[in-house]
Order: structure tokens, then C-alpha cells, then sequence
């Protein structure tokens, strides 16, 4: 009776709320109800009290959401993001997802020389980011969750995949966003040049307050890291653009030429041999070579974590992921040719931060410090954009019952509190890694997550060709695995480059992925259990 009331009160047709009258949908429910209990054994007349009370649950739901829509007054969601992403800021927040400026680019100097560091950052970007972003714009658009490639590798090969896709994407990501706040302070001491004056526990203090910091702004909304993101593009951009303009004139192209050294000569390079002679790829360190690479152009998938919070991800997911690919591209391959070619560092001198040095050697004092300056609002940039990404990947995960529900809570602003809490734990706690080894674990992670989504897209192409995909690689399945085929090797060859270090790590965090998928099924499973049998 007080349900009969209730369903009243919600479909008058009149406003007023003595109203005996009602509309078709109530008296459909009614109608169905009646002599529900009529003739029935007590037994029956128990069980089926039972279900119609479920059916009433379900029919009150519904006249709930139909009285919401059909109410003058929007509903307010405290958890809704009411100001979704555009193309510009989406942009912005991909280009820090993957680059940021060129940062961190000096290991592959260090490793290669200049032409194999030209050569590297020209080609690689068509054999890894265009295809990733090209697979994320499809995918990306059809699942619009933020979950990201946990939802079509679910699809695809089902739970258990699903999780260690998004495990493996989600701890690759918590240590590519440990490098930010190490890699800011390695250009500040550069910059400063008390790098050996600082020890190690105020460098780790240093670390803490910066993610903790940048922590608390992403807290505040994914709509104000967008226009962050967009508001230090420019300033982030802006040394490297004001060093190709004027270091252009001071550029000399036979430095661009100059073989890897590898302490072979006096010279820093084996100019006496030719650029692809066997002695000269032998000279190239390969390892901290692919994975710096690798680091730098990738993570274009992480833009599917968004496309939940994008208005129209069938036309803004792919405009945006194709202007990040170009603006990474061009920030990485026109500041290094004019670097490379207007100083005469030895290949040696690239250590991390050196960019700051080469920017005072070639224009001056002011634009080394203005870089250096570049570099933290850049960092910031970064941080905030994969730890946006990672803390929304949990949140998916949460939604989709592959965690526990309070990954899926959100604060205030939007943005889901535990999610962020524990990338930032997790970045403090391995700032004590030191780069090269950072970048070389969240590679193999991250490879083979991504081996796994590139597998899963063919699935889908074969199994779910029928799915609604609002943006769709124009070609078909077969073409899509040949223009796929550069990528994958690549990735395996990277994998391939791993040291025993890396390969220990990565088991043992696979093995961790495993264990928790485990407990938390059996977890699951005891929940139903137990609700069955309060049912019964």
C-alpha cells in the first residue's frame, strides 16, 4: 500500500497529491500485481511475496529515473564533472601524458650520438605513437569508460586479462610519474650546479613536498588539470621555441652527422667508419637507447581514461590524439636538431638536465634559467596529466569489480580520492630509484599491457566487428595488423633489451597482479554467496 501511495504521489497526472488518478504506466503495474497472493499455499504465497517484492524494487527504480527525466528541475549530482573536455584541453593533456617538451631526451644523446638521436626521433614516432593513437582513437571512442584498455581487453579476452592489462598499465604508470619530480630536480641542480652539494635525504624531502603538492591540485577537478595543461603549454614550449629560433643561425649541419663514441676515439665519434657499418651499431648502447624512445613517445592509450568525461569521443577523441602525436613530435626533433647542431658537446656531456646547459652555451645565461623554469611547469604538467590517467584507470576498475568500491569513490570535485592517494604513496616511495632504471621498469610493464591491447583490437576487429564504433580505423582487419607489425616489433625488441633486474621486477609485480585478481574473485564470489543466501 504505501508503495500504491507512493507511485501516486510520482505519476499524478495533476500535481495534486490527493489525486486518485493515475497514469497507464502505474496502472500497468498495478494490473500485473493483482491477485498476486489469490489461492496460494502459504509456502507459494511466501515465495511469491518474495519476487514480486523484487519486481516492485525494480518497477520503484524505474518510476524513480522516469520521474527524474520527466522533472522540469535537473537532478544534481554531487559526483558529476558537468564540464566535460573539448579538443583543446584533451590535447594538452595527452601531450603531458606522453611528452611535455623535450625533457629528458639526453639519454638517448648519451647512448647514441647525434644521427642515431636524430634518426630515432624521426622514425620511431611512425613505428609506435601513430599506430597506439590511431588503436586508442577506435577503442577509446567505442568504450568511453574510464577504465580505458581495461574495458576492451575485458571484452576481448575476458576478467582476468582485463585486470592485468590494467594492472600492468597502472603500475607502469605510478613509475613513469615517479620520474617527473626526479627529473626536476635533476635540471635545477644542474641549472644551480650544486648537484654533488646535495645529499640524498634533502633531495627525497624535496621529492615529497612536490608530489604531495601536485597531488592535492589534481584533487581538485580533472576540468582544472585540462586548462593547467593549457595554460603552461606555452611556457613549457617556449625556451625550446626561442632556442630554435635563434640557435638556428649558429648551426653547424656536419654535427648532425657525428657516428656514437662509445670511448672508441678522442673524438666522440667514429667518424673514420660509416654510419651504418657494423663497428658503428656495435658503438650504440641500445638498451638505455630503446627505452628512452620508448619513454618518450608513448602512452597515448592513457586518452581512454578520459573519453568518459569528453563531449562527443567519436569526433574529439581522435582530433586530439592526433594533434598531440604531431606536437610531440615536433617538440622532440626540431629543439634537438638545432641543440645538436649548435653546440660542440661531446657525446658524454648529455647527462640528465644537460638541455639547460647547451640553451646557456648557444643564447645565454637567461634562457638556461627560463628552461630550467620550463622544466618544473613542465613536470607539473606531467605529473598531473598520468596521475589523472592512473587514478581514473582505478576507478574503472573499482566500477567494474575488479577492486574494492572505494577506489570507485569520488570527492567533492569529481575526482576519486583513493585512486590519487595511492599513485602518490607510490611515486614518493620509488623517487629513490634512479632514473635509468625507472624508465627501464615501466617500459617492460607498460610493453606488455600494450602487446596485449594491440591483440585485443584484432580480436575485436574479428569477433565484434558488429560493435557501434563512433571512430574507425579506415582500413580493414588485415590492414590494420600489417600497419601493426612495426609497433609490435618494436615493442618485443624492447622487451628483448631488458636487464635481469628489470625481468625479476616485472615477474614479481605480475605475480602480485595474479594473486590480488585471485582474492579478489574469491572475495567476490563469498559477497554472492552470502547474498544468496539471505535471499533464501
Amino acid at each position: 500500500q504505501t508503495a500504491k501511495t507512493f507511485f501516486r504521489m510520482i505519476f499524478r497526472r495533476d500535481g495534486d497529491c490527493n489525486s486518485n488518478e493515475t497514469t497507464p504506466f502505474y496502472q500497468s503495474i498495478e494490473s500485473s500485481n493483482a491477485g498476486t497472493f489469490e489461492n496460494e499455499s502459504p509456502l507459494a504465497a511466501a515465495m511469491t511475496g518474495h519476487a514480486a517484492g523484487d519486481v516492485l524494487s525494480t518497477q520503484l527504480a524505474v518510476a524513480i529515473d522516469a520521474s527524474q527525466l520527466n522533472s522540469s528541475e535537473p537532478v544534481e549530482d554531487p559526483f558529476e564533472i558537468h564540464e566535460k573536455l573539448d579538443t583543446v584541453p584533451l590535447t594538452a593533456i595527452i601531450f603531458y601524458s606522453v611528452s611535455g617538451g623535450a625533457f629528458g631526451v639526453e639519454e638517448t644523446v648519451r647512448s647514441a650520438g647525434s644521427f642515431y638521436t636524430l634518426l630515432g626521433f624521426l622514425v620511431m614516432p611512425f613505428v609506435w605513437s601513430v599506430q597506439e593513437a590511431l588503436m586508442t582513437a577506435e577503442l577509446g571512442s567505442t568504450f568511453p569508460e574510464p577504465s580505458g584498455c581495461v574495458a576492451w581487453v575485458q571484452e576481448a579476452f575476458g576478467d582476468r586479462m582485463g585486470f592485468m592489462a590494467g594492472y600492468l598499465s597502472w603500475v607502469a604508470g605510478a613509475t613513469d610519474n615517479a620520474i617527473y619530480p626526479v627529473l626536476f630536480c635533476e635540471y635545477l641542480l644542474q641549472g644551480l650546479r650544486i648537484e654533488d652539494e646535495i645529499g640524498f635525504p634533502t633531495k627525497f624531502l624535496l621529492f615529497t613536498i612536490i608530489s604531495c603538492g601536485l597531488a592535492y591540485t589534481n584533487w581538485l577537478g580533472l576540468p582544472l588539470v585540462g586548462k593547467m595543461s593549457m595554460s603552461i603549454c606555452f611556457l613549457a614550449i617556449s625556451p625550446f621555441i626561442l632556442l630554435s629560433i635563434i640557435g638556428a643561425f649558429k648551426v653547424d649541419s656536419s654535427r648532425w652527422f657525428v657516428a656514437p663514441s662509445n670511448n672508441m676515439d678522442d673524438d666522440g665519434g667514429s667518424s673514420q667508419t660509416g654510419l651504418f657499418s657494423l663497428t658503428t651499431l656495435r658503438a650504440i648502447s641500445w638498451r638505455p637507447y630503446m627505452n628512452n624512445l620508448f619513454w618518450n613517445l608513448n602512452s597515448f592509450d592513457n586518452a581512454a581514461t578520459f573519453s568518459a568525461d569528453v563531449e562527443e569521443p567519436g569526433r574529439v577523441l581522435p582530433l586530439a590524439l592526433g594533434w598531440s602525436v604531431l606536437m610531440v613530435m615536433l617538440c622532440y626533433f626540431v629543439p634537438l636538431l638545432v641543440a645538436l647542431g649548435a653546440s660542440d658537446a661531446k657525446q658524454d656531456d648529455w647527462v640528465d638536465g644537460y638541455f639547460s646547459v647547451v640553451a646557456t652555451e648557444v643564447v645565454g645565461p637567461w634562457l638556461g634559467g627560463w628552461l630550467i623554469f620550463a622544466s618544473g611547469i613542465s613536470n607539473i604538467g606531467l605529473f598531473q596529466a598520468e596521475l589523472s590517467s592512473d587514478a581514473f584507470r582505478l576507478m574503472g576498475m573499482a566500477e567494474r569489480g575488479y577492486l574494492p568500491k572505494i577506489f570507485a569513490e569520488r570527492s567533492k570535485h569529481g575526482t576519486p580520492t583513493y585512486g590519487l592517494l595511492l599513485g602518490t604513496v607510490v611515486v614518493v616511495c620509488m623517487t629513490i630509484t634512479d632514473l635509468e632504471s625507472l624508465i627501464e621498469m615501466l617500459n617492460f610493464n607498460y610493453s606488455l599491457s600494450l602487446v596485449v591491447e594491440y591483440c585485443a583490437f584484432l580480436k575485436l576487429r574479428v569477433s565484434h566487428d558488429h560493435l557501434e564504433r563512433p571512430y574507425r580505423i579506415p582500413l580493414g582487419t588485415l590492414g590494420c595488423f600489417i600497419l601493426f607489425i612495426p609497433s609490435l616489433v618494436g615493442i618485443l625488441f624492447v622487451i628483448f633489451l631488458a636487464s635481469y633486474k628489470t625481468l625479476l621486477c616485472s615477474l614479481a609485480a605480475n605475480t602480485v597482479g595474479l594473486v590480488l585478481f585471485d582474492l579478489r574473485q574469491r572475495e567476490r564470489c563469498r559477497a554472492r554467496t552470502s547474498q544468496c543466501k539471505r535471499e533464501l
